[in-house]
C-alpha cells in the first residue's frame, strides 16, 4: 500500500466568524492510499505532514480488508493524522468490496436526519439577512461568543420558524451559562452546546443539570474514552472525525453513547465534501446531525454527500463515495 499526500487551500464564498476568529479559507491535508489499482481519499483539517509521511513505513504492508489492525499501528499518532488514514482505509475497504461503506456497517436504508447549518457571529441586522434567505432550512444553529447573553436567538426566532441549536463555544462561566440557557429556552432553543470551558467537566455537569435546554459536549467531547467521562454530565455529545480519530473511533463512540444513554450528534469543521461525506456514512445511527462542511465552499475540491435545503442524499458509489472534482498534479507519495 502506498501513501501519498498534499495539501488544499479551500476559500469560503463569505467569511465565518465564531468564537476562534474569522475563517476566510481553510486548509486541509489529502491522503491517497493506492493498493492495487484502486485509490481511497481521507482527509483532516490539522493532520501533520510530516507525521503523515511518517506512517508510509507502517501502511507499506497493509490491506483494506485490515483496517483495525492496521490502525492499531498509528495508534501513537495525532487524532487528525489517525483520521485522515482511517478516512483513506475505509474507502479503500469498500472499493475493494465493490459497496458503499454504509451498506458495508450494515446501514443502507435506515432513515437520516436533516442537517443543521451554522450561522457565524454577526450583528443583528445580518443575522436577520441570513435568516431570510435561509427559511427553508429546517435547522439553523447559532454561534454565540462571550459578549451574547442569548437574546440573539430571539432575534433570529422573530423572522425563523424552524428548529434552532446553539453552541456557546466555551463561552460562559456555569452561572452565565445558566441565564443563557434561560433567554435560549424563551425562543424555543433545542440544545446547547459546550456552553462552558473545555476542560471542565465539573462545570458542565453544574449547567447541565440546571438548564432548560439539554446541553451538549463538543470541545470536551474527543475519543472514546471521553463518552465514559460524560456520562451523566451532559445530554448529548458531538462526534467529530479528527478529535476522535477516525470513523472505527466515531462508531465505537456511538456505541458506547447508545449504552450510556447519551443523544448522538455528528459534527463537522468547514470543510471539504470529503471529510463530510466520510462522516456521513454512519448518520444513520445518530441522532442529530451537523454536518454541513462544505456548503460555504467556493471551490471544493471533491464532490459527494448531497445536501439540499438539509437532506441528506448519500453517494451510492463503492467505497465513501467522495469523488475529487479535478485532477490534481501536486500529491507526492511515500512507498
Amino acid at each position: 500500500m502506498r501513501l501519498a499526500q498534499r495539501e488544499v487551500v479551500i476559500a469560503l464564498r463569505e467569511p465565518f466568524v465564531s468564537n476562534t476568529g474569522v475563517t476566510t479559507e481553510v486548509r486541509q491535508s489529502i491522503v491517497e492510499l493506492t493498493w492495487q489499482g484502486l485509490r481511497g481519499h481521507g482527509t483532516a483539517r490539522g493532520a501533520d505532514p510530516a507525521e503523515l509521511a511518517a506512517c508510509a513505513p507502517l501502511l507499506a504492508g497493509a490491506w483494506p480488508f485490515a483496517v483495525r489492525r492496521t490502525l492499531d499501528l498509528l495508534a501513537r499518532v495525532s487524532p487528525a493524522t489517525r483520521s485522515a488514514v482511517d478516512m483513506a482505509l475505509h474507502d479503500l475497504l469498500g472499493k475493494a468490496s465493490g459497496q458503499p461503506l454504509h451498506r458495508l456497517l450494515g446501514l443502507d436504508g435506515l432513515p437520516l436526519e436533516p442537517t443543521a447549518l451554522s450561522i457565524g457571529a454577526c450583528p443583528d441586522d445580518e443575522l436577520v439577512r441570513q435568516a431570510r434567505k435561509l427559511a427553508d432550512w429546517p435547522i439553523l444553529k447559532l454561534k454565540l461568543t462571550p459578549g451574547d447573553d442569548g437574546s440573539r436567538a430571539g432575534v433570529l426566532r422573530s423572522v425563523y420558524d424552524g428548529r434552532i441549536r446553539v453552541d456557546g463555544n466555551g463561552s460562559w462561566s456555569p452561572d452565565q451559562a445558566l441565564r443563557v440557557a434561560e433567554e435560549l429556552h424563551r425562543h424555543g432553543v433545542e440544545l446547547l452546546e459546550q456552553p462552558v470551558a473545555p476542560g471542565a467537566l465539573d462545570d458542565l455537569r453544574y449547567v447541565h443539570e440546571r438548564s432548560p435546554v439539554p446541553v451538549f459536549a463538543d470541545e470536551d467531547c474527543g475519543g472514546p474514552e471521553d463518552v465514559l467521562r460524560l456520562r451523566d454530565r451532559v445530554s448529548g455529545i458531538n462526534i467529530k472525525l479528527a478529535k476522535s480519530g477516525g470513523l472505527a473511533a466515531a462508531h465505537e463512540m456511538l456505541t458506547l453513547a447508545r449504552a450510556c444513554g447519551l443523544t448522538t450528534m455528528l459534527g463537522c469543521k468547514v470543510e471539504s465534501a470529503l471529510g463530510t461525506t466520510a462522516m456521513a456514512q454512519l448518520a444513520p445511527l445518530a441522532d442529530h446531525l451537523d454536518l454541513d462542511g462544505p456548503v460555504g465552499l467556493l471551490d471544493d475540491p471533491f464532490t459527494g454527500v448531497r445536501i439540499d435545503r438539509g437532506a441528506l442524499t448519500l453517494p451510492t458509489t463503492p467505497g465513501i463515495g467522495a469523488t475529487p472534482a479535478h485532477r490534481t498534479h501536486d500529491i507526492h507519495g511515500e512507498d
